[in-house]
């Protein structure tokens, strides 16, 4: 499963250095979510989600001109604690390996900007 986490600058650093990040909650396509959006096919889904995860992601900025980050994950089933209206609690910490881009929102514009996994740590002192 997709799910997306909004993130500090800060903590994103920490996950680099130790690909390992304990989270409290992730956006993710839940079995609530997807029943309350029926005529949404599943990229649609994650885009909403993605989108509500940047908008989380603006208000943890160092400064208005710093982008709002997002990190897209790809879920085990078996790491999933609970199940809410449009998020995911977990048994476990989520891993550098489970990393599949990250998304920069930058205040006014509705589109994300995409960074391949490879490309986090290169760009990262440029999203301060």
């Amino acid at each position: 499963m997709r799910a997306y986490l909004p993130i500090t600058h800060k903590d994103l650093e920490g996950f680099v250095l130790n690909k390992s990040l304990e989270v409290d909650e992730l956006y993710a396509p839940t079995i609530h979510f997807v029943v309350e959006n029926p005529e949404l096919d599943e990229e649609e889904l994650e885009y909403l989600l993605s989108v509500a995860a940047g908008e989380v992601a603006l208000e943890l900025r160092l400064s208005e001109k710093a982008p709002g980050i997002i990190v897209a994950f790809e879920i085990e089933k078996e790491q999933i604690a609970e199940h809410y209206a449009q998020s995911i609690t977990l048994t476990s910490s989520v891993l550098w390996d489970q990393v599949q881009c990250a998304l920069l929102a930058f205040q006014g514009d509705d589109e994300l900007v995409w960074f391949a996994t490879q490309e986090i740590e290169l760009h990262l002192a440029e999203w301060k």
